[in-house]
């Protein structure tokens, strides 16, 4: 039985919670801390080692960030952290798991860990089935806008690929669209991005500008049909005719209520392949520390493919031995 303690970490906008993981993936001794009282990533988990009174030296950690979490050092997509994957190994004597939020937040759907799922279609009778070979995108929408592929094949191993496609360049469709985009240029954003548009609220000072609409409800309903084309497009560009997934702090009135309707008509418009759009699931996702949940996840699916890699590398190593040919002499 493993016997290493396990720790996960969920780094957001402005908190960072730490819990240890038990041999369920259950969360003990939580703790969620402003990023504002620490200097470094280092001091949070330091204090969190005094806090819990558990050792960090010989722990397994995975953390989920915001961003990407590619190469030695990781820089954080909003706020001045940066994480050295060098200096996490001499902190728990080990290499560390850094997972981008959005991934582990998906880790937690498919296990079914503290995460609802409610329909946003009318074409969407019954959740998403991850033990069939399928693959689904998981939008989330906050202060950044993250992706992450669901991708289960015919013999129902799963794989979670981390996306960046809230970076890709905005395509307006309507008038109304170029204005908006028009409008975030003119800030110094010649380039603009999804993410640029997405995380707009209605009572940003942008939509004072000319063509724009003028309503909280009219810039509410805009958003929510940017927000469907976007997701529609992530299903298109990954091949995810098993659903759409979207959750974050800035859906509530995009893709629920009196937006829904813009929701799924921009979802819906596309120039090709709109018998199938139209018959791909669309869910709601919500939960309680959803990362943290998908970090445990994490944490026991390597502890699982770590044992199974030495069973294996024994059972070899043994076989080699057992049929080991004579030297050749008679």
């Amino acid at each position: 039985m493993d016997q290493q303690n396990k720790l996960a970490v969920s780094i957001d906008d402005d908190a960072i919670s730490m819990a240890w993981v038990d041999q369920d993936r259950n969360l003990a001794l939580p703790e969620k801390w402003p990023i504002t009282r620490f200097s470094t990533l280092t001091d949070a988990l330091l204090a969190y080692e005094k806090s819990s009174g558990k050792r960090l030296l010989g722990a397994a950690c995975a953390l989920g960030v915001l961003g990407v979490t590619f190469g030695e050092a990781v820089m954080f997509k909003r706020g001045n952290w940066a994480i050295s994957r060098s200096g996490l190994r001499s902190i728990f004597g080990c290499d560390a798991i850094v997972i981008n939020h959005v991934a582990a937040c998906a880790w937690a759907t498919v296990y079914g860990a503290g995460s609802n799922l409610d329909s946003l279609s009318a074409v969407t009778m019954d959740p998403p089935d991850f033990s069939r070979r399928g693959r689904w995108a998981l939008t989330n929408v906050g202060g950044g806008v993250g992706l992450a592929v669901i991708d289960v094949d015919e013999l129902g191993d799963i794989r979670v690929l981390e996306c960046e496609m809230g970076h890709c360049g905005f395509a307006p469709a309507t008038e109304e669209d170029r204005a908006l985009a028009k409008a975030i240029a003119a800030q110094g954003h010649p380039l603009v991005s999804w993410e640029m548009v997405l995380v707009l609220s209605p009572g940003d000072p942008i939509w004072s500008a000319p063509r724009l609409p003028t309503t909280h409800a009219e810039r509410a309903a805009m958003l929510a049909r940017l927000l469907g084309r976007y997701v529609g497009d992530t299903v298109l560009a990954h091949g995810a005719w098993g659903g759409a997934i979207v959750t974050g702090k800035r859906i509530g009135e995009t893709a629920a209520g009196a937006g829904l309707p813009g929701f799924n008509a921009g979802f819906e418009s596309k120039p090709k392949y709109q018998r199938l759009i139209r018959a791909t699931p669309r869910w709601r996702l919500a939960g309680q520390e959803l990362t943290l949940a998908g970090c445990a996840i994490v944490l026991e699916r390597n502890s699982v493919m770590a044992r199974a890699k030495a069973n294996l590398q024994g059972a070899s190593h043994s076989g080699a031995i057992l049929n080991s040919p004579s030297d050749g002499r008679a």
